[in-house]
């Protein structure tokens, strides 16, 4: 006969899981790389569960903290997906940005209805977006910024505990910022190859009205994507230190978002 004690241990930390992967799951759906459609749904499960195993002895949940109605476990699986949905929505703005950057160089290299599709988002974004993209993901990568992610998962758990959500002003604000940024940053990863086009489009111009003997559409349009491609790959190295320094800065950010997010 199972012992009573072994019984109410493993209910007890069965339980524990359960909660963890309500705060675990949502994220490793939600963040980028792993957050992918291209990763398949098995993958990012099994990865959620090995995930919540680990932190299951780390972290403790009180048993006041767990729901004992069916509506408190809803509202809590709510609360925990809006959290994990408020934090994987910061690391999107990066790359994002990147898409914007690289949708407006194509369309002054004349490549605008020219795209291809996204495996991490599932949308149809340009050539240039694309290749900044897939850049951002190796550096994201490199630098061990996924586990930016996870140290904030696990301290979260000290921070907000499980359905003590609280969303402030302060929160909205975060957010509207977060999204002003993105398009600032936008701005600065477009600016090499942008000013590029647009000193190339006022020669063009110019060379147009002195020389209306030479077919500017027809020579114009190689030009641009010519001026348009070797500016993007030597923006590699600009952009470098640039989306370092803001994953970086979202390294210090995610905490403090959690932080006010727990009351």
């Amino acid at each position: 006969m199972v012992e009573t004690a072994l019984l109410n241990w493993t209910l007890s930390h069965f339980l524990n899981l359960i909660i963890i992967l309500t705060r675990v799951g949502p994220l490793i759906f939600f963040m980028p790389v792993t957050g992918s459609r291209s990763v398949p749904v098995q993958i990012k499960v099994l990865l959620s569960l090995m995930t919540a195993l680990v932190l299951v002895p780390v972290i403790n949940i009180a048993p006041a903290d767990i729901p004992t109605s069916g509506i408190g476990f809803f509202v809590l699986v709510g609360k925990e997906i809006l959290l994990s949905a408020i934090l994987s929505l910061f690391a999107r703005m990066v790359f994002a940005a990147l898409e914007t950057a690289g949708q407006m160089i194509s369309i002054q290299m004349g490549m605008g209805m020219a795209g291809t599709m996204d495996p991490q988002f599932g949308t149809q974004v340009s050539l240039v977006g694309y290749f900044w993209n897939i850049f951002a993901i190796l550096l994201f990568l490199s630098i061990n910024g996924h586990h930016i992610f996870f140290k904030t998962l696990v301290e979260s758990f000290a921070w907000i505990k499980p359905g003590g959500l609280h969303l402030t002003t302060a929160t909205y604000t975060g957010i509207m910022q977060g999204a002003s940024h993105m398009f600032l940053l936008a701005i600065k990863i477009m600016a090499p190859a942008g000013a590029a086009l647009f000193f190339s489009h006022v020669a063009m111009g110019i060379l147009a009205k002195t020389v209306p003997q030479i077919p500017i559409l027809i020579v114009g349009l190689p030009l641009n994507i010519a001026i348009g491609l070797i500016f993007a790959g030597l923006s590699l190295s600009y952009m470098m230190p640039l989306l370092i320094q803001n994953f970086d800065m979202l390294g210090r950010l995610l905490p403090k978002l959690v932080i006010g997010m727990g009351g």
